[in-house]
């Protein structure tokens, strides 16, 4: 894997987690000392970054880092442990089988090199749209895995909002969205939604002292989507940059939240390369909304209507035609959007119970179940042990569920169920649902 800086971008796809040799004591010194360094040197709170060295080297000398002998275990460790300190999601170690590129610790400054992997990525994501559509009664709906800035993205997103600007109402579905790719992701997507420039938020930089603001473009290709609603509907796994759009247009009254409190995490950063082969995402800004006076590190953006995450675009279906109703006056279309409301209304989404087990693990402190189902949320579905078998149950829709267990941060697959499937670089543990 090469080294990325990408300000906004959610730490999972940055991670190749290979391993081929055992780790020694020294080795495990040598990440330590080097990450260590860095956090004092970039992270935003210098004074949380010294407990964060203090913590690690402590735990480094009582050995408790002794079981993790695998780099990629290790990683994850140290991952668990620097947010169990500092409380930050953004902050994660990840390990690489490749050498690590030395890159700039400007994290606009991408060499040429790695601009056009990021270029690359981006294409094969699709910009990050994972659904463009119209709904009934006329309702425009864009699913975003990530959002991505201009430079890779200005026609593609230019072609979507020409694609849905004759709609009535739009939903952004963000509830499996991890964040942003390029420092310019959120104004440029929150331009189309205004017709002059505002401002909004402004992000403290430790690593060169500065403070630079944040607006809408006075200009955008294609065309604005102005002067009708806008639904945003959030899970507890939305995070980062994804965070930023949901705050950034709440606070500006131009758009419904719908969903889950979301995930917490506000400080921007990027990737910076520790040793030949680990690399932390460190968090080296701090977002400060102009009109709050702060931002959604820690507490999440919350929302105007709280909903389960997987029925969250349901209830903003419905609350777009609501709202649309009253305000049209083609007598024949009025007609037609109550029998589409009614038509949602009588035919709510259908949930099974599905109950999911773990044996063993007697002796550990929390286990979550997280899937498909909850949209990938690591701590919305605490499991209860019962005896020495962990259990709960959710709420599923008919078809392939995948999903994994955390064990005290550590993700395993299910130990009693052979069945699994490759997603990505991922793999899950499925069950089917009738």
């Amino acid at each position: 894997m090469k080294s990325k800086v990408w300000i906004f971008i959610f730490a999972l796809l940055l991670c190749n987690f290979l391993s081929r040799a055992q780790m020694s004591q020294e080795q495990k010194r040598q990440v330590i000392d080097s990450l260590c360094i860095q956090l004092e040197k970039c992270y935003v709170f210098p004074e949380v970054a010294s407990n964060i060295a203090l913590y690690l080297k402590t735990q480094l000398t009582a050995n408790a880092y002794k079981e993790f002998s695998k780099e990629s275990t290790f990683a994850n460790k140290l991952s668990l442990d620097l947010f169990e300190i500092s409380g930050d999601r953004h902050l994660k170690v990840s390990y690489s089988d490749q050498i690590l590129p030395k890159d700039s610790l400007n994290p606009f400054e991408l060499s040429p090199e790695h601009y056009l992997e990021q270029g690359n990525f981006a294409l094969r994501e699709n910009y990050g749209i994972d659904k463009l559509e119209v709904l009934n009664g006329n309702i425009g709906l864009i699913a975003f895995s990530m959002l991505c800035g201009p430079e890779h993205a200005g026609d593609t997103y230019s072609a979507m909002m020409n694609y849905i600007g004759h709609t009535d109402a739009l939903i952004i579905d963000l509830r499996n969205c991890r964040g942003a790719m390029g420092k310019d992701a959120i104004p440029f997507l929150s331009s189309y939604f205004f017709n002059e420039p505002v401002h909004l938020n402004d992000f403290k930089w430790r690593w060169n002292n500065s403070l630079e603001q944040k607006w809408t473009y006075a200009h955008v290709p294609g065309k604005r989507y102005l002067d009708k609603p806008i639904y945003i509907i959030n899970s507890a796994r939305t995070f980062s940059g994804a965070e930023e759009l949901a705050y950034d247009l709440q606070v500006l009254n131009k758009a419904t939240i719908i969903g889950e409190k979301t995930a917490g995490g506000a400080n921007p950063g990027g990737s910076i390369r520790i040793t030949d082969h680990f690399e932390c995402f460190i968090p080296f800004g701090q977002a400060i909304n102009p009109i709050t006076k702060t931002n959604w590190e820690g507490v999440g953006v919350l929302p105007d209507t709280p909903v389960k995450a997987n029925l969250a675009l349901y209830e903003a279906h419905k609350m777009a035609i609501r709202q649309l109703i009253p305000t049209t006056e083609d007598e024949e279309w009025k007609f037609r959007m109550e029998d589409f409301l009614s038509d949602l209304e009588t035919h709510p989404p259908v949930f099974q119970r599905l109950k999911f087990e773990l044996k063993g693990f007697e002796n550990a402190k929390t286990v979550f179940l997280t899937g498909s189902f909850n949209y990938w949320a690591s701590q919305n579905t605490p499991m209860i042990k019962k005896g020495n078998i962990w259990q709960v149950e959710v709420e599923c829709l008919a078809g392939t569920v995948q999903y994994q267990f955390i064990v005290d941060g550590i993700r395993i697959l299910d130990p009693n169920n052979k069945e699994t499937i490759k997603a990505g670089p991922y793999v899950n543990s499925i069950k089917a649902v009738k």
